[in-house]
């Protein structure tokens, strides 16, 4: 049920209503909703880093606040079509933070009431967009609408009901209204009608937990509250409200149980079908769990009532002050603007969170009761005050927070900076956004990733200093694997200003005629991020990464413009790219379709999620056909992330092998395969045969991408996901399938790394000033590259490179492997047809030379691997991974026809 909600088609057209006037005319009124077309949409899409609206899609103001919900024939997370809320903020602000919404019978992604139609009303105060949908037999009438007498407020009224006479009804027990809002803005559970049934920022999680979690996940509360994070550059927060769920039939109407689920993946609202048997309808514990099963909506219909508040502060208090607009203000200054007050009552139940302004100046509507002010700060800073509040307003005066500790950091030079806690100290968090997210999980507890560096592009918008707790760190600067690897130590006194004294790192070895790519990096533009997109690139220049392929999900993104702005051209070069990502399942993919980066994929800045094609409910070869007609022939396909590890790559699968598959990993249920793929057996025999099925009319097959990556940081699993995707890679290149192996970061948030892994490009002149993309998407496709995570290669066979074709029967394999001084290297692997013929030890320092003569009996291929173990320096600046670079193949046509065989299995 719930863990159906995540895990990382045909269309109905229907007759549009007439456009109302131009929105850009002056002759306009303030309220209004219209359909976006090629002549108004420069006028009415969205901005921010979620807005994806586009033409086609449906449009509604009110003057104060825009909206957009999607058209029919453009596809969302949980459905082949559209007709979901998918962009809202404040009008002429760049400030959409809103995901995806959508509602499921049963809570189940299997169970989406896909949108069959749309139209529009407008009248003289009011505003709205009707969609109606369907499953199952079941009918949902969705009317989203915006007035002038409510400027911010979004208000939504659903109708579902159901006919068990449809060919196709399947029985429902309740269905969900679900936010997607994946690891993005942080949620805060308010209870507007019994203040005492908040918990704030302190979860439960649910997605990852399936049905065993909903008696303790399940919240008697009526709203959800969502901020965006204190970088933002507008900050927003939506409070989305239940008003009402209720019964009604054609003789009486009454209050049906409802709940909410809030955790760091996903939002949700449950309405039940009906009141349970037993218990008052305010939790649902194990007595009730079992009566869920017995709810049927019959003849009834469920109507609700949501409204959902939008604040123009990135906290709490901008949603809970319109729900206490008519109580009492407390104000008051704090003596510095980087801080989060939290308020809660006496007896620590959470009511509100509110940011203070630039000159650290709050005000906060509350009820009368007696409270408690916890303000936290950066370097665990807490300051605590008691005080009750009455019904008339009052102010707290100037607010002292603890002095911090000041360091300052170092200027002009690119490199980023880890710091390490030591002898008891704790890792510091350079990012925390002072909201103390929990997620509980059995017995775990989940936290938002601390960052613990700082990233210097040697450029405007560095940070000068950083606060830091008192005690002792670690302090390393790199600049990436080429470079040197410095460190100090400092202690740090309470209150304290320091200069932080480090060498900057050097380059220490040369890569001719390859140029550093990272294929696959996302930033606050994808839907699970809040990452600002001027500090990705801050990020990409500080670990010398030159080559960055943006790989947001469903959204082509330049990152050109953030690099001139920046000025830092002279450093990196960006490629226009976006990620397919199937997160659907349906009878075709019944577990998606799996994710694969783009590129190049120019955005068009007027198109519904900037013109990425629709591919759910789709096989690849279908999608691949798409991109290609859209993108143009030359464009590059990358299967990303394929396995998570080896569970599922054996001769033998387990029994509850269905259960392990994560949809996110193509390889471990091949998308209409609907089975993991078996490296152990031809690709003409079941389950394998699926990804080389011809489509007649196109000619592609699932499999025909142009790289497959195989190395995606997997955190504990890191090494065995290698070993399972090359596994994979090299039965399908000994099958004849040439897929070109790539290695990326898959980096997200601050506290991952980018740039490395990284994938090393062959080009003439690797300067990124002389970068030609041509050039480097020839070469790719080509396989003259080699992935790493720090040591550097030169591989050739008799003056062949890698992705060339070596003709003769014996030829000496030249491999000279270099690495900085803080990367280990210890042994060189050189393979034949994937199988090791010879294994080194290398010592001393690098580089290190080998040449190795190969004869062969038959047409073949050579793969290189070197590795090392990760030292202590090495995991402080690269925790998870460890020292390791591979090859793409060298060709053999052993006998010289100017034919290469593949070897088979």
């Amino acid at each position: 049920m719930f863990r159906s909600f995540l895990s990382l088609g045909s269309l109905v057209l229907i007759a549009h209503l007439p456009l109302v006037a131009n929105a850009s005319t002056d002759a306009e009124p303030k309220v209004f909703a219209t359909q976006i077309s090629k002549d108004n949409a420069a006028a009415l899409i969205r901005s921010g880093p979620d807005a994806i609206g586009g033409i086609n899609d449906w449009f509604i103001s009110n003057g104060t606040l825009c909206a957009i919900v999607s058209d029919l024939r453009h596809e969302g997370e949980f459905s082949a079509k559209g007709g979901s809320l998918i962009d809202l903020g404040f009008c002429g602000r760049a400030d959409d933070h809103y995901s995806f919404s959508h509602d499921l019978l049963q809570g189940s992604r299997w169970r989406p009431l896909d949108g069959s139609a749309i139209h529009l009303e407008n009248t003289e105060n009011t505003a709205s967009v009707i969609v109606t949908g369907q499953r199952d037999g079941a009918k949902i009438v969705t009317r989203y609408t915006l007035s002038a007498d409510s400027p911010t407020q979004l208000k939504i009224k659903k109708s579902l009901s159901q006919n068990l006479e449809h060919p196709n009804a399947e029985k429902f027990n309740f269905f969900s209204m679900l936010n997607f809002n994946y690891h993005s803005l942080e949620p805060f559970v308010f209870a507007s009608k019994n203040l005492q049934e908040s918990n704030g920022f302190n979860h439960q999680d649910f997605v990852n937990r399936g049905e065993s979690a909903i008696t303790e996940a399940s919240r008697n509360a009526d709203t959800i509250i969502t901020i965006s994070p204190p970088t933002a550059r507008h900050g927003i927060s939506y409070g989305w409200h239940l008003k009402s769920a209720e019964r009604v039939t054609d003789t009486e109407r009454y209050q049906v149980p409802s709940f909410v689920l809030a955790d760091d993946a996903s939002n949700a609202m449950l309405i039940l079908n009906d009141t349970f048997y037993i218990g008052d309808g305010s939790e649902i514990g194990w007595l009730q769990l079992p009566q869920l099963l017995m709810l049927s909506l019959d003849d009834a219909t469920l109507e609700t009532d949501e409204i959902i508040y939008v604040g123009k502060r990135g906290d709490v208090a901008s949603i809970t002050d319109q729900f206490f607009n008519d109580k009492a203000l407390l104000s008051g200054q704090v003596d510095e603007h980087n801080v989060a007050i939290h308020i809660q009552h006496r007896d620590g139940t959470p009511l509100t969170h509110v940011r203070p302004d630039r000159d650290g100046r709050f005000k906060v509507k509350l009820p009368e009761g007696d409270y408690q002010l916890h303000i936290k700060g950066s370097a665990s800073r807490v300051l605590n005050k008691s005080f009750s509040m009455s019904n008339e307003s009052q102010s707290l005066g100037k607010l002292i927070m603890p002095t911090p500790a000041r360091l300052s950091l170092p200027k002009g030079q690119a490199m980023r900076l880890v710091f390490v806690g030591i002898n008891g100290t704790p890792n510091p968090n350079f990012e925390d956004t002072l909201t103390g997210l929990t997620v509980q999980q059995d017995e775990a507890i989940r936290t938002p990733s601390p960052v613990s560096q700082v990233f210097l592009a040697g450029t405007q918008g560095d940070a000068r200093t950083v606060e830091l707790a008192p005690g002792k760190y670690r302090v390393y600067a790199t600049r990436g694997p080429e470079f040197s690897l410095e460190k100090t130590e400092i202690e740090i006194q309470a209150g304290s200003n320091h200069q932080l004294k480090i060498k900057s790192p050097e380059r220490a070895l040369s890569t001719p005629n390859y140029i550093a790519s990272d294929l696959h990096v996302h930033s606050g533009l994808s839907f699970d991020n809040t990452f600002s997109e001027l500090d990705r690139v801050r990020t990409f220049v500080a670990e010398h990464g030159e080559v960055m392929v943006a790989s947001e999900h469903d959204v082509p993104v330049d990152f050109t413009p953030y690099i001139e702005e920046l000025s830092v051209g002279d450093k990196i070069v960006a490629i226009p790219a976006a990620e397919v990502t199937s997160l659907l399942p349906t009878e075709l993919n019944p577990y998606s379709g799996g994710h694969a980066n783009v590129f190049p994929y120019y955005p068009d800045k007027l198109a519904f999620r900037r013109g990425m094609v629709n591919h759910e409910n789709q096989r690849w070869r279908d999608t691949i056909h798409e991109l290609r007609k859209h993108q143009g022939d030359d464009v590059v396909i990358q299967l990303n992330h394929p396995r998570a590890d080896l569970q599922l790559s054996g001769p033998d699968l387990p029994e509850d092998w269905s259960e392990m598959i994560d949809n996110g990993h193509f390889l471990s249920h091949m998308g209409s395969a609907g089975h993991p793929y078996n490296p152990h057996l031809p690709l003409h025999e079941h389950p394998n045969n699926v990804l080389v099925e011809v489509n007649p009319d196109t000619g592609l097959r699932d499999i025909d991408f142009d790289l497959i990556e195989v190395i995606n940081p997997g955190g504990e699993e890191h090494n065995e996901r290698i070993q399972a995707v090359r596994q994979d890679w090299l039965s399908m290149v000994k099958q004849g399938e040439k897929l070109v192996g790539t290695a990326n970061s898959d980096s997200h948030g601050s506290h991952n790394q980018v740039a490395v892994p990284r994938t090393m490009v062959s080009v003439k002149d690797d300067r990124v000033s002389a970068f030609n993309q041509t050039e480097f998407l020839s070469s790719l496709k080509r396989g003259n590259a080699y992935g790493t995570t720090g040591p550097m290669l030169e591989v050739s066979l008799g003056g062949k490179m890698m992705g060339d074709t070596f003709s003769g029967e014996r030829g000496p394999l030249s491999v000279k492997i270099s690495s900085a001084d803080w990367i280990p290297v210890s042994t060189v692997k050189v393979q034949v047809n994937g199988e090791t013929i010879d294994q080194y030890t290398v010592t001393g320092s690098p580089p290190h030379t080998l040449r190795v003569p190969i004869a062969f009996n038959k047409d073949s291929f050579v793969t290189v691997e070197v590795s090392g173990p990760a030292s202590s320096d090495y995991s402080a600046v690269y925790p998870d991974i460890s020292p390791y670079a591979f090859s793409n193949p060298i060709f053999v046509d052993y006998d010289s026809d100017g034919k290469w065989l593949p070897p088979g299995l």
